[in-house]
């Protein structure tokens, strides 16, 4: 490296040939980092799908409370119907997704005329593995914000949930956590 011959020689030489070996290693990383394709599919992330038939099934809350009727869907990222299901004077639904249906999958869930805000919630899923989820204004706050990321891949609907939640005021400081865990947050008391 012809460089470093003007700089000292030892440890001080190989401590800044590592730095700038690891900058320039940084730099070749990130310039692959350019526009990012709606697709919904990472290249490091298998595509997973149903091997059988599941059967999801959980709660389903609005802003006002529960949501007791209702039509659910279940589409894949384009919007074709995968399944049906309806919530007929309860919170509580189950949808059967068919067996080799590829993930990511939303569960889209039509309130009734007069319930909601007429606007559908949502919960997008990436993992074969999970069958019990709960539908709220959240998860819908969190697939808006993993399809604005990229789309519905795991990593996207992570980072997702983590920006899509927040620490009171009141329990923030410079270090972080302040306060009684047993009393914030659900706690374990």
């Amino acid at each position: 490296m012809m460089i470093f011959h003007a700089l000292p020689s030892g440890s001080i030489r190989k401590g800044l040939a590592s730095t700038l070996l690891l900058l320039l290693s940084a730099a070749a990383l990130l310039t692959g980092c350019g526009e990012q394709s709606n697709s919904g599919t990472a290249l490091n992330e298998p595509v997973q799908k149903y091997e059988k038939d599941a059967t999801l099934a959980g709660t389903v809350t609005g802003q006002n409370g529960a949501i007791t009727n209702g039509k659910i869907l279940a589409t894949d990222e384009k919007g074709n119907v995968i399944s049906i299901s309806t919530l007929e004077n309860t919170s509580r639904y189950s949808i059967v997704i068919p067996a080799g249906t590829l993930l990511p999958i939303l569960l889209q869930v039509h309130p009734d005329a007069g319930s909601e805000n007429g606007k559908p919630l949502t919960l997008a899923i990436a993992d074969a593995s999970m069958t019990n989820y709960n539908i709220n204004p959240l998860t819908t706050a969190i697939a808006e914000k993993a399809k604005s990321l990229g789309g519905y891949t795991r990593k996207n609907l992570m980072a997702a949930a983590v920006l899509s939640t927040s620490v009171p005021d009141e329990d923030k400081t410079s270090s972080g956590f302040r306060g009684d865990p047993t009393k914030n947050y659900g706690g374990w008391h």
